[in-house]
């Protein structure tokens, strides 16, 4: 079993399609200063999609909320290695059952389609196999089918929710770790 502080700390130098290069770290505490100049890269659309509801702004509340991190939530966000910009972040809510754990991801939207989510989503899973998590899930609007095909290349399994909803689950237990 891997040392759990050197999977906790570890850090990913990637470059994204469109060339970047990209640190992949665990979110700290004091990236909040850089969620008002990501979020203001992500466009009212992107916003929606990800938060199903029209959103024009985060409030200073809300952007408290999504920063808040603990044992139980994690995120992981890839930075501009030459900026330091926020160009993306992946988090992980874990449940109370200690096998699931909701993702949510979100990247700027000029970068969408360029390795950055697909990235960051392999992150995730990869702390959730880490973590002995079985079952990441995520729930997606069925318009977003980018999305739904990024998970799908991902090995998550899709399930209706209603008309414009999915649930996506991916199954860690049955690839092993």
């Amino acid at each position: 079993m891997p040392d759990k502080n050197a999977v906790e700390s570890s850090e990913l130098h990637q470059r994204v399609r469109g060339g970047e290069r990209v640190l992949i770290r665990r979110a700290r505490p004091e990236d909040v200063a850089l969620y008002r100049d990501f979020l203001a890269d992500v466009s009212a659309e992107d916003l929606r999609l990800r938060f199903f509801a029209d959103v024009a702004e985060l409030s200073a509340a809300e952007i408290d909320k999504l920063s808040h991190l603990d044992s139980h939530n994690i995120a992981f966000v890839g930075l501009d290695e030459d900026t330091g910009r926020m160009l993306g972040l992946v988090r992980l809510k874990e449940e109370l059952d200690e096998e699931t754990a909701e993702f949510a991801i979100l990247v700027r939207s000029r970068l969408k389609g360029h390795g950055l989510g697909w990235m960051l989503m392999r992150r995730a899973i990869d702390y959730a196999k880490e973590k002995g998590l079985r079952r990441p899930y995520g729930d997606v609007l069925a318009e977003n089918t980018a999305m739904l095909q990024m998970c799908e290349e991902l090995g998550f399994r899709s399930q209706d929710m209603g008309p414009d909803l999915r649930r996506v689950v991916l199954d860690l237990k049955g690839q092993g770790s």
